[in-house]
């Protein structure tokens, strides 16, 4: 990887680090659901300002219905989760379940699109669960049922993502990824509007500045900028490298949330992250193999 890119992925990792201590900071005070909305209003303004300045067309009607579903399972859905498990899990949780999201894209490779499951991936899914029990058994945060109901909420973020990608793949193949990013947030915040509404009169009393500075760096920078970062890396190094970016995010969550949030880490913080980065790296690493019939399989 050149310097450049080298620098736009470290960049990108502590962009994203910073996105769950920034729900930490405005999903108690604005709530899930408009927190949600939010940040998808705002990086549809910051994404359609770059597809416009690249002059890249996004054919709403044609593509209407792809932009709808990864909208809701690729938006809407894990980051209203994401934003609800911040209410009761620390950032490193939540940045740790998100990198389960390629063990749960195998996983709907073989249920969507008969993908064989090999003991590779296999052996990544069982390690993965491993190392979500092992941070919620020792991590900082006690294991209550509210703390049990975060980390599942946040884990249904990821196979959100993992089924949201299984569907690019499917339906959105010929779509060029930043309509696909812009159209999808649009379709998002459409759908969580109605979501968001009644939560809007508490806002305008209760919200303060900090929280409203959250939502506003959620959406313009960790969704809109990031976004187009990260398919820059993908067009300049591959889809293979700029998914390392996976493995930087939990270290920069803990770190961003230590420094500002006072959030601890701990050595069950760190040996869970550990387990659950090595089954990503496993997942990631199967080399897809060819079937009987001839077709490529994982």
């Amino acid at each position: 990887m050149s310097s450049s890119n080298l620098f736009k992925l470290l960049l990108l990792a502590a962009i994203w680090g910073t996105s769950f201590m920034l729900m930490r900071i405005a999903a108690p005070v604005f709530g899930p659901m408009l927190t949600t909305f939010g940040r998808a209003s705002l990086a549809t303004l910051a994404l359609l300002t770059y597809a416009r300045a690249r002059g890249v067309p996004l054919h709403w009607r044609r593509n209407w219905l792809p932009y709808l579903v990864i909208g809701v399972f690729n938006t809407a859905l894990p980051f209203a989760l994401f934003a609800w498990s911040a209410l009761h899990i620390p950032s490193a949780y939540m940045a740790t379940m998100n990198s389960l999201a390629p063990i749960f894209t195998a996983l709907f490779g073989f249920l969507l699109l008969g993908e064989k499951l090999s003991p590779v991936r296999c052996l990544a899914f069982v390690l993965g669960l491993v190392g979500v029990a092992v941070l919620v058994g020792i991590g900082p945060a006690p294991a209550d049922a509210m703390v049990i109901g975060g980390v599942l909420a946040a884990m249904g973020a990821a196979v959100s993502y993992g089924f949201a990608a299984t569907f690019t793949r499917m339906r959105a193949g010929g779509i060029s990824p930043i309509a696909i990013a812009t159209g999808s947030q649009f379709a998002a915040a459409l759908c969580l509007l109605p979501l968001a509404l009644p939560a809007m009169p508490h806002a305008l009393v209760a919200g303060t500045l900090p929280a409203l500075l959250a939502v506003l760096v959620l959406g313009i920078v960790c969704t809109g900028i990031a976004y187009a970062l990260f398919f820059q890396l993908i067009a300049a190094e591959g889809a293979t490298k700029a998914i390392t970016v996976t493995f930087l995010v939990p270290m920069t969550a803990s770190l961003w949330a230590w420094l500002l949030l006072d959030e601890p880490v701990t050595w069950g913080t760190v040996a869970g992250i550990a387990i659950v980065l090595l089954a990503t790296a496993t997942a990631l690493r199967a080399k897809p193999v060819m079937s009987i019939k001839g077709k490529a399989t994982a």
